[in-house]
């Protein structure tokens, strides 16, 4: 249990209180804890009129939950009148007041949503029609995202994705640090050599290159659902991240989560799989038709090779400041991470003409 953790009871018995909050005081349920999240508690709601997903938003990492749900509330009215885009997103349950939060006694924020059946979560991607449904379904976000003013979004996560703000707090981590191993130094001089790659996309967006969009802020692989007997996604999940951002960040994670077929933990064997890429960008291509700008669909390359970059530099930064942010079983696990995310830079570095034709291909053909 994590610190500041509550026990698996007293959790147990707040999510019934607030699951009854929700559907009403003599509404017969059943709440069960549902998977294995890091940052909120999940619970599994089981009522006479089906199942939902129940949560509590931690407010340590996400201090603002009202905006949060006033985010998802215009993203689900704007849902709502499209159903053509071909995009699902887990719809939200409000009390009989209205309220899509409940409070409880102790301060926590809490919210109910469907339960979408029949689904299952990716552990990687298995073949390029999964691949293209990745890149479809964030496509379609974005398109969707699109039709909101940015500056009518709450900022749920002050400083996401600043990736100089990030190199900042490593230059200050790393001479305090009291560690001589050749790993740390050898993924410092590994960032030092790239230090100018990591304000590409902010200096873009200083110069009006870059817009600002409504983004999803974590559109890793297991934030899809798929259908659980067919390659086909179905909705898009863990939305609290969606604030006002660049796209660019949403689909460098994409893909640096998803064409890293080898995972976090396969130090030394990294590799940047070109075909989930082709096949991820080009669904995102079609399903976003137009909504890139020559300049945006130019930058996607320096993107792609950015947010592993970013990953290590949070990573390494962790390690040093002795595993503050990023849960870890055992130190070192961050460092392992942080070497994985540059090795990936690496080979995303020696595939730049490979990358670059593929982005070509993919946009052109879209545009004509």
């Amino acid at each position: 249990m994590g610190a500041g953790a509550t026990p698996p009871a007293a959790a147990d018995a707040a999510a019934l209180n607030a699951a009854r909050g929700f559907l009403g005081a003599d509404t017969p349920l059943s709440v069960e804890p549902l998977g294995a999240g890091l940052i909120n508690d999940t619970f599994r709601v089981t009522a006479p009129a089906g199942s939902y997903v129940l949560q509590r938003i931690n407010t340590r990492v996400f201090p603002d939950a009202d905006g949060i749900m006033a985010n998802l509330g215009r993203l689900q009215a704007l849902l709502d009148d499209r159903p053509d885009y071909g995009l699902r997103l887990p719809r939200l349950t409000p009390t009989r007041n209205g309220h899509l939060l409940v409070r409880d006694d102790g301060g926590g924020c809490w919210r109910l949503m469907e339960h979408v059946s029949n689904s299952r979560v990716l552990g990687r991607i298995g073949n390029a029609v999964q691949a293209r449904e990745v890149g479809r379904m964030l496509g379609a976000f974005h398109r969707l995202a699109a039709m909101i003013e940015p500056s009518a979004m709450t900022v749920t996560l002050p400083g996401f994705h600043d990736t100089p703000a990030y190199l900042a707090q490593f230059d200050e981590t790393l001479p305090n640090a009291t560690t001589n191993d050749a790993d740390v130094a050898a993924a410092a001089a590994f960032i030092d050599a790239r230090r100018e790659a990591a304000g590409t996309l902010a200096r873009a967006h200083r110069q009006g290159r870059l817009p600002l969009r409504v983004i999803h802020g974590d559109p890793k692989l297991d934030n899809l659902l798929f259908a659980a007997d067919a390659d086909c996604a179905l909705c898009l999940i863990d939305l609290d991240t969606v604030q006002p951002g660049l796209v660019h960040h949403d689909i460098g994670d994409c893909l640096r989560s998803c064409c890293n077929r080898r995972g976090e933990s396969a130090d030394g064997s990294v590799s940047f799989d070109l075909e989930t890429c082709h096949a991820i960008l080009s669904g995102y291509a079609a399903a976003s038709s137009g909504l890139l700008s020559d300049d945006e669909i130019a930058l996607l390359y320096p993107a792609i090779r950015l947010l592993p970059l970013e990953l290590a530099i949070r990573f390494l930064t962790d390690h040093l400041q002795g595993d503050r942010w990023f849960r870890v079983r055992e130190h070192g696990q961050n460092l392992t991470k942080a070497r994985v995310q540059l090795a990936l830079v690496a080979d995303i570095e020696a595939k730049q003409a490979a990358i670059a034709g593929i982005v070509r291909q993919c946009f052109t053909w879209i545009a004509a």
